[in-house]
């Protein structure tokens, strides 16, 4: 829920001042008009001679900044009030990009296996998976350990579609960062291992 601190400053009416290179009256009113009809704008002036676009209300200034340049096709320069148009930029995909970073997690799984073989053709086929990095299985315990960043939820219905095995996690939990960096060291390794014992297996099959 927004605080009273968050909900009036959205609510706050602000004056945000464009450099922009207006040619004529025609150009100028051909960016107003559109400015104009933006939810939150109560007053958009332009000065052909200083090449300035005022805008007024509970705006945002970066929002609005876009919208000048799409409409100019022209460089925007905002000069009030002052904020680093690149550096607000860059915080913003910065935030988008560690929302989207996936979680490494080690999950295990209790699954039936009947003997090397189902053993190794279940190793193989779950390697094939992008999200998965890394698979240990133990026959004793009819267990196995996946690291990667697939979901708990996702890989039962991966084990399920591809290996067609009934299974049930045990446990799942997320890796600490300098766990991630050497796990993903060995991905290659790992799948690379597997695709050659599977190599001399349909060799000696031969």
């Amino acid at each position: 829920m927004a605080s009273k601190k968050d909900e009036k400053k959205a609510d706050e009416v602000i004056t945000a001042v464009y450099k922009v290179n207006l040619h004529c009256q025609k150009c100028a009113q051909d960016i107003r008009k559109p400015l104009m009809r933006i939810q939150g704008v109560h007053n958009v002036d332009y000065d052909i001679e200083k090449a300035e676009i005022k805008v007024k209300g509970t705006i945002d200034v970066l929002k609005i900044h876009k919208q000048i340049e799409k409409l100019s096709t022209k460089k925007v320069e905002l000069i009030s009030p002052q904020i680093k148009i690149k550096e607000a930029a860059a915080t913003e995909k910065k935030v988008v990009k560690e929302t989207k970073e996936a979680i490494i997690r080690t999950t295990t799984v209790k699954v039936n296996m009947h003997c090397d073989k189902c053993e190794d053709d279940l190793r193989r086929r779950l390697l094939k998976h992008q999200g998965i990095y890394n698979v240990k299985t133990d026959m004793k315990a009819q267990t196995l350990t996946v690291h990667g960043t697939i979901e708990p939820d996702k890989l039962l219905g991966y084990i399920r579609k591809k290996v067609h095995k009934n299974a049930e996690i045990l446990t799942s939990k997320p890796e600490k960062k300098e766990e991630k960096i050497e796990e993903q060291k060995t991905v290659k390794e790992e799948k690379a291992k597997v695709e050659e014992q599977k190599t001399v297996k349909e060799e000696r099959q031969k």
